[in-house]
């Protein structure tokens, strides 16, 4: 005789989400649940405009009903208090990814090489965290694979970085006390790990706790690209404390819930400069007499950041 379950709405956290269905924790208790009907339809508009890629994240706290000792029914989403989203890759409509919900910062990891170190990618990591009202953390990894002039180049262009407030953290996989900063950045954080495909995210997070058992790949030699090994978001707790969501690699970094009018304003080793240009509405890119060009110039701002802010000033995407 099958147990009967009262079907009683509870409060619980998404934290492991593949298209369609999302673990749902509450407590000891983990259910696989799908969505009511009345969530799915506010993927879409009134209009019928496709809205989100999904919405629900991990992250999410969420009230759910019990069904069975395996399955429940998410029926509403709680107000989130920060998230990291971008524009939904490969679409012409805009719509929005919510990558991870309610996380306290984003750990932005790049690599030193394999694949190559992308300044774009990582300033628009930047800003959506800025833009998702988060904390961000760089991390640049594989730092074994420089030489000691090539370290004290990157040594010396990161501090641009530090000066705006960010910490940076220098880290190898096969240098374990590298990762002790990182260790202490994570502890006691709900952190949203994020970087491109190969970058080490993985790799990073099995040597801090190697229960987890993530799956990693090589880099390519000749495509010098990562291949995803992570295929979905999942959260994961750590030993140390704290927790973390590990991240399929990012392709395409498209800015969502960013005032892209006003971008200057992300970048504010700009803002000594921006009432000192000839014209009032000056876009800060071809114009005479603008100040920022000015501060490039004169090395006032560093060259990596402001081609960041020319290439999303003018509409350029990242791909890598």
């Amino acid at each position: 005789m099958g147990v009967a379950f009262i079907l009683t709405r509870e409060q619980g956290r998404v934290i492991r989400a593949r298209t369609g269905f999302y673990d749902v924790q509450h407590g000891e208790l983990v259910l696989r649940c799908t969505l009511r009907g009345t969530l799915k339809r506010k993927r879409r508009s009134e209009t019928g405009r496709r809205l989100y890629a999904d919405p629900v994240a991990v992250g999410d706290q969420v009230i759910f009903t019990q069904l069975d000792s395996e399955e429940g029914v998410v029926e509403e989403i709680l107000p989130r208090q920060t998230k990291f989203s971008r524009q939904y890759a490969g679409k012409h409509e805009e719509i929005e990814q919510i990558i991870v919900a309610n996380a306290d910062q984003v750990v932005a990891v790049v690599s030193t090489r394999m694949p190559p170190l992308n300044f774009r990618t990582l300033d628009r990591f930047l800003i959506l965290a800025e833009a998702g009202d988060m904390a961000a953390v760089i991390c640049l990894n594989k730092m074994d694979l420089v030489d000691a002039a090539q370290r004290d180049q990157l040594l010396s262009t990161f501090k641009i970085y530090q000066k705006l407030g960010y910490q940076v953290l220098y880290t190898s996989i096969n240098t374990p006390t590298s990762l002790e900063s990182l260790q202490d950045a994570l502890i006691d954080k709900f952190s949203v790990i994020v970087g491109a495909s190969g970058v080490g995210k993985s790799s990073l997070l099995n040597v801090i706790q190697p229960n987890l058992k993530l799956r990693t790949a090589e880099v390519g030699e000749k495509t010098r690209k990562g291949r995803h090994t992570t295929t979905l978001v999942e959260l994961f707790t750590l030993e140390i404390g704290g927790e973390v969501a590990d991240t399929p690699g990012i392709r395409e970094v498209g800015l969502w819930g960013v005032d892209t009018e006003n971008l200057e304003l992300y970048f504010p080793e700009m803002e000594p400069f921006l009432s000192t240009c000839r014209y009032n509405d000056c876009a800060h890119v071809k114009e005479s007499d603008c100040a920022i060009q000015s501060a490039v110039e004169a090395g006032d701002i560093h060259p990596e950041r402001y081609r960041s802010y020319v290439v999303l000033k003018t509409g350029e995407t990242t791909e890598f």
